[in-house]
């Protein structure tokens, strides 16, 4: 958290407009006692949602009241009943009401001759309702992972399943490039692939949801999952992928950067739902990760870039949280430029290019009993000890701001990041930051003079790597340094191949996979989370 009448033997239909705020009616046969007025089934079909309201009585129908509705934006037609004998109790109105853009709660009233009313209401859904795409961060990318379905209207659970809708999609990076079967689409799943590299969704279920998304028996949200993300395999050193098509949600498109892809999605109905009929669908909105809004990006960082800060949610002035600095690579700098008359820039790109969700995630978040999380974007420039001043500045701006624990401040980063964590560990300006600890991850080297200052100011210093890796190239050397020089540090040396964190293959570089799944462990089963989790100045 932060500081701070027809006549009742003819059968007619009456077509009647009425603006929001004003009644309109007819007048319908009914005995002095109505007791009964009730809406029916409705559906939707062509524009029209229709159905019947049922009205009831008690004695002969020989008297007549004013049947009214309001509420309706879209024009409203009754069909009244006939009445066909004076034994008859009960009559069925026939009702279509045009949909419009919006929700319409259309209330039906009439008047009955002691003055009291009945009333019944019919909720119209809008003629086209919007859902949203969900993304979702998993180790390997960015993903589209399913869809929420804003129906306006009450839906139960028995009404529809995984083949009441089917759904096609087309993705455009962020430079323009579509997506297709010539990039990484898995070829195992040629048969989703249509014309003009649409690819056919695999809905694996459909279920009524609450606004956050739990299963519920009946409310106004569909949610469709979907086959999505994709499959390795080792290749070399390296790692060969496979995606399901159409749903990679970003990639290194924007001169070799990180960034976003938008989407073309169209949702068809396949069959009618009880009580709603068919309605036609419309995109709203392209949805982060869940973790991905738990970041606050709207930090000004000195220097330029972008700031991502996690905070946990028990954090407070009596209770001090620690704090975890990341840096990221290569990839995820930030940029924003104009392609083809458009801005594209990509805000947090660093949490989900390689996936530093992973330290707002319940694992790592339990394991340090609530940390905030900082995860700074570079521009351009990149990292280096051209952002020292900074970098200093922002940390202690955050510090400063938030409830943190002096004592408790971690840095670590990967590949180019490892360029920024070791002047921060090896400062001596008047700004410096006390590291509870360190990790340089698939990168760092460290001489012996910065070994020294290492030792002397009591960082505890993490180094994971791959022997294929050739930015990790230095960190035995490091390592060796380190402890010559009486610093704690820990070496976790991966064996020459590829990276593979039980469920992945990635390339012999992509040793940050091991910290995020907390598989990194020393030689007493300690793992890297445990460890973070002790550090204290």
């Amino acid at each position: 958290m932060k500081k701070l009448l027809l006549p009742i033997t003819v059968l007619v239909t009456v077509f009647l407009f009425s603006a929001p705020a004003l009644a309109a009616g007819i007048s319908i046969p009914v005995s002095n006692n109505v007791d009964v007025l009730e809406a029916g089934e409705f559906a939707a079909e062509d524009g029209w949602f229709s159905g019947i309201i049922n009205v009831g009585w008690n004695g002969n129908a020989n008297n007549e009241v004013q049947l009214t509705w309001t509420g309706n934006d879209g024009e409203v037609t009754v069909t009244p009943y006939k009445i066909d004998s004076n034994k008859q109790r009960t009559g069925a109105l026939k009702v279509a009401i045009e949909q419009t853009d919006k929700i319409q709660h259309v209330t039906f009233t009439i008047k009955k001759i002691n003055g009291k009313t009945l009333n019944t209401t019919v909720i119209v859904p809008a003629a086209v309702v919007t859902f949203d795409v969900l993304r979702t961060s998993i180790n390997p990318g960015y993903y589209f992972s399913g869809i929420i379905i804003d129906m306006g209207v009450t839906v139960k659970t028995d009404a529809i399943d995984k083949d009441t809708f089917s759904a096609i999609a087309r993705v455009t990076e962020a430079n323009g490039d579509v997506q297709g079967p010539a990039n990484s689409w898995d070829p195992e799943m040629s048969d989703r692939v249509l014309e003009d590299n649409w690819a056919r969704w695999n809905i694996l279920d459909a279920y009524v949801v609450d606004a956050n998304g739990n299963r519920t028996d009946s409310g106004q949200y569909i949610k469709l999952d979907i086959e999505w993300g994709t499959r390795t395999e080792p290749y070399g050193t390296s790692a060969n992928r496979y995606d399901v098509p159409a749903t990679r949600a970003s990639w290194y498109k924007v001169d070799g950067y990180h960034a976003y892809a938008s989407i073309e999605l169209i949702i068809n109905q396949e069959k009618t739902i009880k009580g709603i009929g068919t309605l036609k669908y419309a995109l709203k909105e392209i949805r982060h990760d869940p973790l991905f809004n738990a970041f606050d990006l709207s930090i000004e960082v000195p220097g330029g870039g972008r700031a991502p800060l996690y905070r946990p949610d028990n954090a407070g002035p009596d209770n001090l949280r620690p704090l975890i600095v990341w840096f990221h690579g290569t990839g995820e700098r930030y940029i924003s430029k104009e392609i083809n008359g458009v801005t594209v820039d990509n805000p947090g790109a660093n949490l989900v290019g390689n996936r530093v969700l992973a330290f707002a995630d319940q694992e790592f978040q339990s394991a340090m009993g609530g940390a905030y999380v900082l995860a700074p974007q570079s521009t351009t420039s990149g990292w280096g000890s051209h952002r020292l001043d900074d970098m200093e500045a922002l940390i202690r701006q955050v510090v400063a701001e938030n409830y943190i624990d002096p004592d408790r401040i971690i840095v670590g980063g990967l590949s180019m990041g490892t360029g920024m964590v070791t002047p921060l560990i090896t400062s001596e300006t008047e700004n410096s930051i006390n590291f509870a600890g360190a990790m340089l991850v698939s990168g760092g080297w460290l001489s012996e003079d910065q070994a020294a200052i290492i030792a002397a100011k009591g960082i505890p210093v993490y180094l994971v790597g791959n022997a294929s890796d050739f930015a990790a190239f230095g960190q035995v050397s490091s390592f060796n340094n380190l402890i010559n020089a009486g610093a704690i540090a820990k070496l976790a040396r991966y064996p020459e191949g590829p990276v593979f964190d039980g469920d992945y293959y990635y390339g012999a570089h992509d040793s940050w996979n091991y910290v995020y799944n907390n598989l990194v462990t020393d030689e007493n089963g300690e793992t890297i989370f445990e460890w973070l989790s002790k550090l204290s100045r």
